[in-house]
């Protein structure tokens, strides 16, 4: 019988800290932002004093741990994940339709995670098809970096028009 050590993985949240401390400092971000989702219940009053109970949503599924603008305008969408853990199907999709649109979606299980993809990105030259979005939904220039999810399957994280 034999026994192996293996490497206790980092907790997102340690990642998570990591990677936004890394982008606070980097000159190509121009601000990166938690987004929490989720959802609460949250209890006040009224005008009248009387008692109201109101449920509240924040962002929504898929939404990506952080999001941010780089200093060219572009979006950037980080999911944060432990080595061992993938993007569930919306979230995937989410970051398939953040990079169809031409912004950088990128998986981050460290802040090497990030720095990669933010060079490669910042080194492409801004092509007319990753400024119009041209790439249909779920066909991704960077499929591995969501661990090849996007491409099977994967569906707009929105419907066009939701937000209109």
């Amino acid at each position: 019988m034999s026994f192996r050590l293996q490497r206790p993985e980092p907790p997102e949240q340690a990642i998570q800290d990591a990677v936004l401390r890394f982008l606070a400092i980097d000159r190509r971000v121009a601000w990166a932002q938690r987004f929490n989702t989720g959802a609460m219940r949250v209890e006040g009053q009224d005008a009248r004093g009387r008692r109201t109970r109101r449920f509240v949503q924040f962002a929504f599924k898929g939404c990506s741990d952080i999001l941010g603008q780089l200093t060219t305008g572009h979006l950037i969408a980080c999911e944060i994940k432990r080595p061992s853990t993938k993007p569930t199907r919306e979230q995937a999709a989410f970051l398939a339709t953040v990079e169809s649109n031409g912004g950088l979606a990128v998986v981050a299980r460290s802040v090497e995670d990030v720095e990669r993809a933010l060079a490669e990105f910042v080194a492409q030259p801004d092509t007319p098809s990753r400024a119009a979005g041209s790439r249909p939904s779920g066909q991704t220039e960077h499929g591995q970096r969501i661990g090849g999810v996007a491409g099977q399957g994967a569906r707009p994280a929105l419907e066009p028009g939701a937000l209109a």
